[in-house]
Order: C-alpha cells, then sequence, then structure tokens
C-alpha cells in the first residue's frame, strides 16, 4: 500500500514538471501565466490588507457567529432530551395501553363463559 502511494507521488511530480515545462517553453504561455501570477500576489495582497483593516470587525463577527452556534447547539441538544423523555413516556404509555388491552380481553373472555 504504501509503495503504491509512493509511486502515485512520484508520477504526479514527473507530471507537474513536464506540464510547467511545456507551459515556460512557449513565451505566450509563459507571459499569459506570469500576468496570472501577478493578478494573485495583487488579489492576495488586497485580501491581506483588508483583514488587516478589518481585523476587529472579523474577530467580532467570528465571536458572535461562535457564540450563535454554541447557543444553537444547547438549544438542539435541549431538544434532543426532551424527544428522548417524550419517547421513553411514549413507550411506558404504550406498555400500559397494550396490558389494559390484554385485560380488557381477558375480562371479555371470562364474561363470555
Amino acid at each position: 500500500m504504501e509503495q503504491k502511494k509512493t509511486n502515485s507521488l512520484k508520477l504526479i511530480w514527473i507530471f507537474g514538471v513536464i506540464l510547467i515545462s511545456i507551459v515556460l517553453a512557449k513565451k505566450e504561455w509563459r507571459t499569459k501565466m506570469l500576468a496570472e501570477l501577478r493578478k494573485l500576489k495583487e488579489e492576495t495582497g488586497n485580501a491581506v490588507q483588508f483583514v488587516r483593516d478589518n481585523r476587529e470587525q472579523i474577530v467580532d463577527q467570528v465571536r458572535a457567529t461562535a457564540n450563535e452556534v454554541s447557543s444553537v447547539v444547547r438549544d438542539i441538544s435541549r431538544d434532543v432530551k426532551i424527544i428522548g423523555e417524550t419517547a421513553s413516556h411514549l413507550k411506558e404509555s404504550s406498555e400500559e395501553i397494550v396490558k389494559a388491552t390484554r385485560e380488557a380481553a381477558d375480562d371479555l373472555k371470562s364474561l363470555k363463559r
């Protein structure tokens, strides 16, 4: 299993090197790739700057969301507990109904005799 994983990893690396070599071999592809990498760098820089500028609001929003999730989890836990108690009560009630029905049936049978 480990050998298979290693071989797969080697093939991925070889394929990657071949693909990069092909892209770098053609000038127009190389130029396009560099332009895309510059755009990626610029967008990443913008994202980092946005996070820096809005750090407090982001942290506050994360805290608020975490509190909401925690509250929802508590509510769900409480609801599950109530459902479990209700199911247990229904089981007991069902058993009592079955017992009462059997007793009534036995009483009816003895009345027929």
